[in-house]
């Protein structure tokens, strides 16, 4: 079935078929004033009234403009490819490409005329595009610096939501810099059970502070600071001070472990008080 389209430019109307259109994603020039236009916008089947009027004819003399560029497409006899001249004026026909003196002396006339087939090329309005290998370089530039960006920022996340991912997390930030920590959790840290004694009623500044930290979390996590505040016997603070994981693990031990899920730590301090004759304590956990 024959189609129509109109240059949007210079109001001319042109025969054309579909696959030339989608060969072109619609995408032509005119053949008259050479300006590219969308061939879809103003597709249509049926032949307007206008062009009718104006008595449009076919011309077997007339032979077609231009050949196609790539797959070849099937071309009516020059006899039914018709270009429907508009009613209004139009620059001269200097401009179209040279296609013997008949072809010359119809378009003069305002003959018919088919749309040239070189212009339903690769797209019709063409884009430059790099090598494939440039934009595969850089995709995997891209995608190195994603991945550096989210090990950086949420590498510890990551290793908390993903336990079974922690080994590997690690070795990753081994080669980008970053660090997997363990999650603090102190709202899963409890303290079980705690006691204060002195060691010799000969030597009243010296104490024994026991105590046990629970982790109630399922996933292993670092070990807390615990505060100690000592109070007298009004219940007012007399001393205070805090203990990083380094002052009361064992030595045979590696704090940066942390405490595993459901584990519990025993721990012994042993302190001097000097002139100071604590009657009571507090003690807190907590995360720097």
């Amino acid at each position: 079935m024959s189609m129509y389209t109109r240059c949007s430019h210079c109001d001319t109307y042109f025969r054309v078929s579909r696959e030339q259109l989608q060969a072109s994603s619609g995408q032509v020039r005119c053949g008259r004033c050479q300006k590219v236009f969308d061939a879809f916008a103003g597709l249509t089947s049926q032949l307007p009234s206008s062009a009718k009027e104006a008595g449009a004819t076919s011309s077997p003399e007339v032979p077609p403009i231009a050949s196609g560029l790539g797959q070849p497409v099937s071309i009516p006899p020059p006899s039914v490819l018709t270009m429907i001249p508009s009613p209004v004026e139009h620059p001269p026909f200097s401009e179209l490409p040279e296609s013997g003196a008949q072809g010359r002396r119809g378009a003069s006339k305002g003959q018919i005329l088919t749309l040239p087939d070189d212009l339903f090329g690769s797209g019709g309005v063409r884009r430059a595009h790099g090598p494939r290998w440039l934009w595969a370089l850089g995709s995997v530039a891209l995608a190195a610096a994603l991945l550096w960006q989210v090990l950086h920022l949420f590498a510890s996340q990551l290793a908390v939501r993903l336990p079974d991912l922690r080994p590997q997390l690690a070795e990753l930030c081994v080669w980008v810099g970053c660090t997997v920590t363990l999650p603090q959790l102190a709202d899963q840290l409890f303290i079980e059970a705690s006691d204060l004694q002195m060691l010799d009623a000969a030597q009243p500044g010296e104490f024994v502070l026991t105590t046990t930290i629970r982790n109630r979390a399922p996933v292993a996590q670092q070990l807390p600071l615990i505060e100690l505040t000592l109070t007298d016997a009004l219940s007012q603070i007399a001393a205070r001070k805090v203990f990083r994981p380094a002052d009361y693990v064992a030595a045979s031990q590696d704090s940066t472990r942390g405490i595993g899920p459901g584990q519990e730590i025993p721990i012994r301090l042993y302190l001097d008080t000097g002139e100071l004759r604590p009657t009571g304590y507090r003690l807190y956990l907590f995360f720097a």
